[in-house]
């Protein structure tokens, strides 16, 4: 059911208005219209349409109506009931594709429509003044009907009958149950594509070469960042192209020991390591652009959108069953159901640990979801009207998820709450083309009209328990050859230690926004500039997160 309006096409149409005069409105599920005339066997065959419009101030609107309510009749269907003698028989009942609610006392308008030719059909209409049909005697006395009968010659413009109506009725739906449940479950996330782009030295924009081979070794890393497995989870490997097959050769392994369903042994926020049955020649990158994996969606946040309607005396809810995951750099225990979670429509919802949407490996492993929806999401739909329900289309309905792409890096993974890197080696964040830190913000270079010695950064953030924030900086001086990119990043003080003072130690863990500042004075003379802040965290629920970015550079 859904009220939205489509385009609607221009006939030579009639009109019949009318209103539901029930309290709350009605459910609408067809209109059932009497003929006098269907064409004849040897006229031309063209069907009738009947279609729910709205009005624009009394009058049945020109270029729209409501879907699911065109239905089309042919012209043998009318001819088979029509009679120059009303009776109940004469009625062609339209059934909707799918039912209407229209609330009380809101004006609609029947239109029927046909490309025949004048004659071909008839329909049965009374009028004030005239005899009752099969009646010699009684006339039609008053407008038994609140409508308008209306006529149009190309569809656009109308003309009223204010003596006349249509020969109709209205169904209505009737609902014998005081509420009932739908069940949805969350789609599994289709195949990801492993290449957004032909470089191979990339570790955000998926790269071209995703395969990383150690030569002598059985150990393969797949670049696929923000993949949403951890370790013991299965993965699908494949090719969408003829390029690399079973048959193939990939530096010393065979394409049937590549693409096929692996288990993980290790994983990093840009992707994860497997186990091969054969070794590697040389420690390369492979794989071309045509690999895809499958992938998993955590679920840190979500907002689920579900356009509805909710006439007078109804009401509708929803809850959801959620699989629990574990972070990069957390402990959390994964794989367990977290039941009959409470789901604001249209609002977005936090979770205290992370979830996931999990892959169709992961929902079918005996190890992991044995053969259960990973997630599922049950709308409670109630009402007290039984000519009324809420209603939503479940077509435009979605789970919009939020993933934190955060991580919280040792160069080991020997400190607590932290990850070492597997998939690529560990780069410190100094380097001037940046660390392997999943989460950072850089901002743009800063060109000064005169040089500066010092720079001062204050920020507003949060700042969770188990989060951490870094902030750094790299200048350069006036008429270098260099270029700022190739410069390394210096990290700001975080002690409260003169000249160089920082108010970062002192902040300590919140969820409210609260000021951060950091200096550095007495530095090499510069007119170019630019700032990064790392984010870590051990729970991906939990993100440090900032506003009010300002920078200043002085001598």
């Amino acid at each position: 059911m859904t009220a939205l309006l489509q385009l609607t096409d221009q006939f030579n149409p009639l009109a019949q208005t009318f209103r539901v005069t029930e309290p709350g409105g009605s459910v609408l599920t067809s209109v059932g219209v009497f003929f006098q005339r269907g064409p004849a066997t040897g006229e031309e065959q063209l069907p009738i349409t009947l279609e729910l419009r709205p009005t624009v101030n009394g009058t049945p609107s020109a270029t729209r109506f409501i879907p699911g309510t065109r239905v089309v009749a042919t012209a043998a269907a009318i001819r088979a009931i029509a009679s120059e003698t009303f009776s109940s028989s004469t009625e062609y009942k339209f059934t909707f594709k799918e039912p209407v609610y229209v609330p009380a006392n809101v004006e609609m308008a029947i239109v029927l429509a046909t490309s025949g030719k004048v004659g071909h059909y008839k329909v049965w209409s009374g009028t004030q003044g005239q005899h009752v049909a099969g009646s010699t005697t009684k006339l039609v006395t008053k407008d038994l009907n609140s409508g308008v009968l209306f006529r149009s010659s190309n569809g656009t413009v109308w003309t009223g009958d204010q003596t006349s109506d249509l020969a109709f009725k209205v169904y209505r739906a009737s609902f014998n149950f005081q509420f009932n449940v739908a069940y949805m479950e969350v789609d599994t996330p289709p195949l990801k594509s492993l290449t957004e782009n032909t470089i191979t030295d990339n570790i955000i924009k998926y790269p071209a070469d995703p395969l990383v081979f150690t030569g002598g070794s059985t150990t393969m890393s797949v670049i696929h960042p923000a993949h949403g497995f951890i370790v013991g989870d299965k993965v699908k490997l494949r090719s969408n192209s003829t390029a690399l097959d079973s048959a193939d050769t990939v530096n010393g392994v065979s394409g049937a020991n590549l693409l096929k369903t692996h288990t993980i042994t290790a994983v990093d926020a840009f992707g994860y390591s497997m186990t091969l049955a054969q070794s590697a020649d040389s420690s390369i990158r492979a794989g071309g652009t045509s690999l895809l994996a499958s992938e998993q969606y955590t679920i840190d946040g979500f907002k689920m959108v579900l356009p509805r309607i909710t006439p007078p005396l109804t009401r509708m809810y929803a809850e959801g069953d959620f699989t629990t995951t574990t972070s990069i750099a957390g402990s959390e225990t994964a794989y367990q159901t977290d039941t009959k979670i409470p789901i604001e429509f249209d609002n977005v919802t936090y979770f205290e640990d992370p979830h996931l949407a999990a892959s169709r490996e992961q929902e079918e492993a005996a190890t992991r979801l044995n053969g259960e929806v990973s997630t599922k999401v049950r709308v409670t739909l109630e009402t007290q009207n039984k000519y009324v329900a809420p209603y939503f289309n479940v077509n435009a309905s979605s789970l919009n998820i939020i993933s934190h792409f955060i991580d919280y890096q040792d160069s080991s993974g020997s400190a607590n709450n932290r990850n070492a890197m597997s998939t690529l080696p560990y780069v410190i964040e100094s380097n001037s083309d940046g660390g392997t830190t999943a989460s950072k913000h850089l901002t743009i270079a800063y060109v000064l009209e005169d040089t500066a010695t010092s720079i001062r950064v204050i920020v507003d953030a949060i700042k969770p328990e188990g989060t951490d924030f870094q902030c750094w900086f790299r200048t350069l001086a006036p008429g270098s050859e260099s270029n700022i990119q190739e410069q390394a990043w210096v990290p700001f003080n975080l002690t409260n230690n003169p000249p160089n003072a920082s108010n970062y130690n002192d902040r300590g863990f919140h969820d409210t926004f609260r000021q951060y500042e950091f200096n550095v004075f007495d530095i090499l003379d510069f007119n170019t500039y630019q700032i990064k802040i790392t984010l870590n965290s051990s729970r991906s629920t939990k993100v440090p997160i900032f506003t009010n970015l300002r920078t200043i550079a002085t001598v």
